[in-house]
């Protein structure tokens, strides 16, 4: 093997570790919340949402650390970009809403260079302390079948996101054709400590 192709393997090996390691314990996280939401709502629909989240990061997890994963720069920022990339989330957002045929009211972005996780984890600091957090409100209108599809949707992008709350009451059997709103809350994550493993950002608007 030569030298660059020695370079290759190990920056690689760089951004795997980057995804993965984040992305078990984010999985840790849907899994410790889950028995809180489930004791303190009674909406089953968001509880099958929070098992819906974890599935898809098991799934996500185990693609990850198979032995013939191909990452590329590309696949390691959509899921876990250097930067808030507030732009790329509302492009994704817009996607979601119009895939499912729900309507994108509002949505309201707060970054920070740091995170929250050790609030659900248990102690003072958090684990993975080079990781941002954008967090997202949103309102959304629609019926109440395709609005929990726009949930599932969000819950599947390529981007590592961890659905916080959303209230939804399933309307009577004669309203399920009507449209409602809906307020979703969401938290993406970033991390720009791998910044020197990739050649450029990935941005949806060149600077």
């Amino acid at each position: 093997m030569t030298g660059l192709q020695t370079q290759l393997s190990k920056r690689s090996l760089g951004l795997i570790g980057v995804v993965l390691l984040f992305l078990l314990l984010l999985m840790f996280v849907v899994y410790k919340q889950m028995p809180l939401n489930t004791r303190l709502s009674e909406q089953s629909d968001q509880i099958a949402s929070l098992r819906n989240q974890a599935d898809v990061l098991s799934k996500k997890a185990a693609e990850s650390s198979s032995a013939d994963a191909e990452y590329s720069d590309a696949s390691v920022q959509q899921a876990l970009p250097l930067s808030d990339n507030t732009e790329q989330m509302l492009l994704d957002l817009k996607s979601v809403s119009q895939a499912t045929g729900v309507a994108l009211l509002n949505a309201t972005f707060s970054a920070s260079d740091s995170n929250q996780l050790q609030s659900v984890l248990g102690g003072e600091q958090t684990p993975y302390a080079s990781v941002g957090e954008l967090k997202t409100a949103v309102a959304i209108e629609g019926t109440y079948d395709r609005l929990l599809q726009w949930v599932g949707a969000l819950q599947k992008l390529p981007r590592l996101v961890s659905v916080d709350n959303f209230a939804i009451a399933k309307p009577s059997a004669a309203d399920m054709g009507k449209a409602m709103t809906l307020n979703v809350n969401f938290t993406a994550y970033f991390d720009p400590s791998y910044r020197n493993l990739v050649d450029e950002e990935l941005l949806p608007y060149k600077k």
